[in-house]
């Protein structure tokens, strides 16, 4: 059985700066380029290289942006599920500082418009498991997306609220924690969005909502999860970071990857530890299998 990777592919336009310019500032970046990236793009990558069956669920639209991701998306062997003509794919300006933090600038197209009869139409019978990106719920598409989760239930499901989750309306996040999703995010989304004090009383806070496993990235402190009983954390993989762009995608890909091969919920985020660190020591958010494989190696325990 096979994961259904929802969300955006995108365009990605990165940029190597000093530092972010202040307001009325001019700066110049010392890198750029344009890579195809998106939140579900990035996962499904991960369980690519990870070699766990799965479909990309992201809509393709039309325009120059859109053919450069259908072109992508042929070439990795993807299904196109969602073609919709009446707008262009959209983009993200990716900020790159000399100390690889990142910071995102958002230009939404056709993967901010998903609809039910989008998501009516996808067969889900070949799929146990479901993951679905924050960003495509914060906008117009929530409704349709939750609406649709709620009558699939009996899937396993992955929710990543990523930056955006204190901006997703109120009505769809609750009807996303009633079908009990597996919660992937930071240490700062989670304190944002909970107002706790401490990492642990955030992690119970959410595992008290969705009633199921809370996973907490806490940067070169590891990853802290939280099963409803004592929260325990594993240690993250010592790595030089290059750029963070696709650190928190790998990861929960990651962990849906060793679920699906088997692994328990420490191991899999073991694994997803290992890889989220090869991935932050490269540029950019994606590697093809050779550079994947050379890298784990590198994190190999």
């Amino acid at each position: 059985m096979k994961t259904l990777v929802v969300g955006a592919a995108m365009i990605d336009m990165l940029m190597k700066i000093e530092a972010l310019p202040k307001s009325g500032e001019d700066v110049l970046c010392s890198e750029s380029g344009i890579v195809i990236g998106g939140c579900a793009y990035n996962v499904a990558n991960t369980l690519r290289n990870l070699g766990c069956g799965h479909s990309l669920c992201v809509p393709v639209g039309k325009g120059p942006y859109a053919d450069m991701i259908r072109l992508e998306l042929q070439k990795c062997g993807y299904e196109i599920l969602i073609q919709d003509d009446s707008q262009d794919n959209g983009y993200c300006l990716d900020l790159v500082e000399a100390s690889g933090e990142r910071t995102f600038i958002t230009a939404q197209g056709i993967e901010g418009a998903f609809c039910p009869e989008w998501m009516d139409a996808l067969d889900m019978d070949p799929y146990e498991k479901i993951y679905v990106a924050g960003y495509q719920v914060c906008n117009q598409g929530g409704h349709a997306i939750s609406k649709w989760l709620s009558r699939h239930a009996d899937k396993e499901i992955f929710f990543a609220p990523g930056p955006v989750i204190c901006s997703i309306d109120t009505e769809v996040m609750e009807e996303i924690f009633s079908v009990h999703p597996i919660l992937h995010l930071n240490e700062k989304e989670a304190m944002d969005y909970t107002g706790a004090e401490h990492i642990s009383d955030a992690a119970r806070e959410l595992c008290s909502r969705t009633g199921n496993l809370v996973i907490v990235t806490l940067g070169e402190k590891g990853t802290a999860y939280y099963e409803g009983h004592q929260l325990r954390t594993v240690p993250s993989a010592n790595t030089t970071v290059a750029d963070t762009l696709g650190a928190g995608d790998s990861h929960i890909g990651a962990v849906i990857g060793g679920l699906s091969m088997g692994l328990g919920t420490e191991e899999s985020i073991r694994l997803a530890n290992r890889v989220a660190a090869a991935v932050v020591s490269v540029q950019g958010p994606v590697m093809n299998k050779e550079m994947f494989d050379k890298k784990m190696e590198e994190y190999h325990e």
